[in-house]
């Protein structure tokens, strides 16, 4: 690990019967694992979240470093769609 380097702190966002959310928190950890900076994560139910926190409108799961998706998805804006 490089000293040099900040920690990280990710927010995985997911909710209640995501399919995808048990490979994609698998690749988190593995990524994490491989020590090449230092980061940790929360794993943030979208349903504890208020109605209107901009982390309830992202698809999940979705993961995001400093309020930012890292693939690039705008922070959504109200109205929030409903989950599918």
């Amino acid at each position: 690990m490089n000293p040099t380097r900040d920690h990280l702190h990710f927010e995985f966002l997911t909710r209640e019967g995501c399919k995808n959310t048990p490979v994609m928190l698998e690749n988190l950890k593995a990524a994490i694992a491989e020590g090449q900076v230092s980061a940790d994560y929360t794993v943030i139910q979208q349903a504890a979240l208020p109605p209107d926190d901009p982390r309830t409108g992202y698809p999940t799961p979705t993961i995001l470093l400093n309020g930012k998706d890292i693939f690039g998805l705008a922070v959504p804006k109200p109205p929030f769609p409903e989950p599918s």
